[in-house]
């Protein structure tokens, strides 16, 4: 599967397009480098698209060889998290401009955030610290994860797709998936909280793509492995994931 012409050509066109496009972007933002307590960042965030499709590509190409392309993507996802929000808060001036520009400001209680049972919640540095332990738990446990994967791996224990209970691949997805949901969750609370502060730089649709691009493609990987008795070769769930985000 996914080892035709057609299919790998389909892959290598995307992936290359999405490099011609990312690396003008990152040129042009260099060009015109006039703002660089934001354009760092964003050049980070930019650079998330060439990674992820070279990787994705090389790891369908060496199926044998994937994980070993897999993982730092999966590495390079927590410092894209950290980035994004370091640019946030550049944006509003720091923690100590958001806590002194919100002063007075409350999220009332709300069933998208799942705070409708609890009393209005102060923007203060209660709630920015809250914010941003709960996103860097992710780009701190990510790394780890990543290298217990190799370690399992290494040791005949780790298979894409592979829900026994003596595999390492169950326990994993269950501690990526909690740690993926808390960090989304604190992201969006951070945006409601700041979005007065941020509505003029525009970062909504910055945070809908990360959201897609990082959060909804592992949640995509995980339904396609529910789905690996179907497949033939066991090396088919990774290799359909990787054609699916080059």
């Amino acid at each position: 599967m996914l080892t035709d012409p057609i299919t790998l050509g389909l892959a290598a066109g995307a992936t290359w397009l999405a490099v011609v496009s990312a690396i003008l972007q990152i040129l042009l933002h260099l060009y015109n480098y006039s703002e660089p307590l934001y354009q760092r960042y964003i050049l980070r965030i930019i650079f998330m698209v060439p990674f992820y499709s070279v990787t994705s590509w090389l790891s369908l190409l060496n199926r044998d060889m994937s994980i070993y392309y897999d993982v730092p993507r999966d590495c390079y996802e927590a410092w894209m998290i950290y980035n994004f929000l370091s640019l946030c808060m550049a944006y509003v001036g720091g923690p100590g401009a958001i806590v002194v520009k919100s002063e007075g400001k409350v999220i009332e209680p709300s069933w998208c955030l799942m705070t409708c049972c609890w009393p209005p919640i102060p923007v203060d540095g209660f709630l920015l610290r809250k914010c941003k332990q709960g996103t860097l738990q992710f780009v701190l446990i990510k790394p780890i994860l990543a290298s217990l994967t190799l370690i399992f791996f290494a040791f005949g224990n780790y298979e894409d797709g592979d829900w026994s209970m003596t595999g390492g691949y169950l326990y994993i997805s269950i501690i990526y998936n909690i740690c993926y949901t808390i960090a989304l969750y604190y992201l969006l609370v951070f945006y409601v909280g700041c979005e007065e502060l941020l509505r003029p730089y525009h970062p909504l649709m910055k945070l809908v793509i990360i959201k897609m691009v990082i959060f909804l493609t592992f949640w995509q990987s995980i339904g396609i492995s529910m789905f690996s008795s179907r497949f033939s070769d066991p090396s088919d769930t990774g290799a359909l994931q990787d054609w699916m985000v080059c």
